[in-house]
């Protein structure tokens, strides 16, 4: 392993969970993961599979977040693809036996959804119910990429189910996961959106809205005129545009009659061409 490689690993730990992003200059965290993936090379692997049995639950959770994105900045076939899935496979497979370290579980998890490996569905299936919501998070988010018009019954049925869970976002992003394949359009997955509708979280109630709306479902249309009302939102604006319908002219107008700004989580967004769109698109 190179001191490069080794040094990079060392400061990949210091401030992964850090909200605000480091400064350019910085190459720890996430900019060191990144470093790592874009590297996509055997000592990178070989330093992450030795990293899997390290003391330290960090380090294990960079190795499984890199085992998982390795290479994905290039073009063509997964590098490494069988050690990366292996190195994954067994890394949960310890985790489970000994210290099950849920962030480290949940790395591992989403990292083998990145692979596209159906071998993994099992394993992430397995876990759809794990007490924590790390865990089921990374079950989420790597049953996700099997998601689609073949996908085994038992996938979808397992997002289904978590875009009920208790953590909101869990919910959440199970809910987007259903909400974005509109060509899953079966009265299951219709009746899933359809439950999140009132979620007392607003992210997973936008989602909701707009995969109903993006299948043309009607029954809809009077809580994307209650939520309107209360502002713009990009998945309501996007919406409004796909059910391209009058009804939605005043709540559209109610929606920017202070300016159509989205109170974002990194501060203010200027939604107004989207807002525009969707006055246009309803015929406004």
């Amino acid at each position: 392993m190179s001191n490069d490689v080794e040094g990079l690993l060392a400061r990949a730990v210091i401030g992964l969970d850090d909200e605000c992003a480091s400064a350019p200059d910085d190459m720890s965290g996430w900019r060191a993961i990144v470093r790592l993936r874009d590297r996509a090379s055997r000592d990178v692997l070989d330093a992450c599979l030795a990293a899997c049995a390290d003391a330290d639950p960090l380090k294990r959770r960079v190795a499984a977040i890199v085992l998982g994105e390795l290479g994905d900045s290039q073009v063509g076939s997964p590098v490494f693809g069988e050690e990366r899935f292996r190195g994954l496979m067994d890394l949960l497979a310890a985790e489970r036996a000994g210290a099950g370290d849920p962030d480290v579980m949940g790395a591992a998890c989403t990292g083998l959804g990145r692979l596209h490996d159906p071998r993994a569905i099992p394993a992430l299936l397995a876990l759809r119910t794990y007490p924590e919501a790390a865990v089921r998070f990374g079950v989420m988010s790597g049953l996700s990429r099997h998601l689609g018009p073949h996908a085994p019954p038992a996938v979808l049925d397992a997002l289904i189910a978590l875009s009920a869970d208790s953590d909101e976002d869990v919910r959440d992003w199970a809910t987007f996961a259903l909400g974005e394949h509109v060509e899953i359009d079966t009265p299951t997955v219709r009746a899933a959106l359809h439950a999140r509708l009132d979620d007392p979280y607003v992210e997973a109630r936008h989602e909701a809205i707009e995969g109903l709306a993006k299948r043309g479902d009607p029954l809809v249309l009077p809580v994307l005129i209650r939520e309107l009302c209360r502002g713009v939102a990009p998945k309501l604006l996007d919406a409004a545009a796909a059910l391209a319908t009058p009804d939605l002219c005043d709540a559209l107008a109610a929606a920017g009659r202070d300016g159509a700004i989205f109170q974002a989580h990194h501060g203010p967004v200027d939604l107004t061409d989207d807002w525009l769109e969707a006055k246009r698109a309803c015929g406004c």
